[in-house]
């Protein structure tokens, strides 16, 4: 973070706690996500409702995508291209993955149970 001086030594215990929050996350989503699977399956899901992006998320509310294989990630920003979702980790790294291996019903429904503003590709 700019202007953020930290030691060296607390570096690494702050690394692994939050790989630690981020993995009991993971966990978290793929159980929430399995349950959205079961219900979807015994009534039909409902229409997507577009959303637009209000303020930029803080350092806690990172959008959750949900892989059509139940895999899940994380971003502080993202934006839709032609198809393809370009994206920014929580570390700065830029990404990008196609529409297609998506599961847009279950990433809109995460990011509205977390109180973010997804917007589906138009």
């Amino acid at each position: 973070m700019p202007g953020t001086v930290a030691a060296i030594d607390d570096a690494s215990d702050v690394e692994g706690a939050r790989q630690e929050a981020t993995e009991a996350e993971i966990r978290d989503l793929r159980r929430r996500y399995r349950a959205l699977q079961s219900q979807s399956m015994a009534a039909p899901p409902p229409a997507p409702v577009v959303e637009t992006a209000s303020t930029p998320p803080g350092e806690s509310d990172k959008f959750v995508f949900v892989r059509r294989d139940g895999t899940v990630f994380f971003a502080v920003g993202y934006v839709w291209e032609e198809g393809t979702l370009r994206y920014v980790t929580n570390q700065g790294l830029r990404r990008t993955v196609t529409q297609d291996a998506l599961d847009l019903d279950a990433t809109r429904q995460f990011n509205e149970q977390r109180g973010l503003n997804f917007r589906l590709p138009s």
